[in-house]
């Protein structure tokens, strides 16, 4: 429910930004590309919520094999 409500919020806020930011979007075109968008975001972060995981494990891993 929380992943849902999320991709809701930066779904709005992407459309948002694209009818009202610098360029100025009309509302068919800022909801279109705000549907490629979103998901592309969120995978985006979760690559990187991924990556720093891992990133710290091994960091993890590194320092008690240096400690022993």
């Amino acid at each position: 429910m929380k992943v849902l409500l999320l991709g809701v919020a930066v779904y709005v806020l992407f459309v948002l930004l694209f009818r009202y930011g610098r360029g100025g979007m009309p509302w068919d075109h800022a909801l279109l590309v705000a549907l490629v968008a979103a998901p592309v975001a969120m995978l985006w972060g979760w690559v990187r919520d991924h990556w720093n995981d891992r990133a710290r494990d091994a960091g993890a891993r590194w320092r008690r094999n240096r400690q022993n």
